[in-house]
């Protein structure tokens, strides 16, 4: 059976959420290309990488201490030429936050080439009361 280049790049968004989820750094550069183009607009200002391990290190640097990391929903399409992957967690450190992140990628032989990333920020979660 011939997998079909759509088909590779849904795989490979689906990879990389299911491997920040699980927090493996190794797995989650793999879904990178060597020499990705990784772009991420964050409250903190834009950060670029231009390899797959300093792009991955950026997403270790904001999920890598979370000693709880719940996904909460995730999706991943095709639009057109790129693959959007979108996903929001819930994330524990010192307190509970949820972070949603959302990327354009362009994916060749299964692996993202360039990921174009915009971050909500890790925001405290508040408890719903009462009205």
């Amino acid at each position: 059976m011939v997998t079909s280049e759509r088909d590779l790049s849904l795989d490979v968004g689906r990879r990389f959420i299911a491997a920040l989820e699980r927090q493996s750094w190794d797995d989650l550069a793999g879904c990178l290309d060597p020499k990705v183009q990784f772009r991420a607009v964050t409250p903190k200002g834009f950060r670029t990488a231009d390899d797959r391990a300093a792009a991955a290190g950026y997403l270790r640097k904001w999920f890598g201490d979370a000693d709880q990391l719940a996904l909460q929903s995730s999706d991943v399409e095709l639009m057109h030429d790129r693959l959007r992957v979108a996903y929001r967690f819930r994330e524990h450190e010192d307190q509970w936050y949820i972070v949603e992140q959302q990327a354009y990628c362009t994916v060749h032989d299964g692996q993202i080439m360039v990921m174009d990333l915009l971050c909500s920020g890790f925001r405290p979660e508040v408890p719903e009361g009462p009205s």
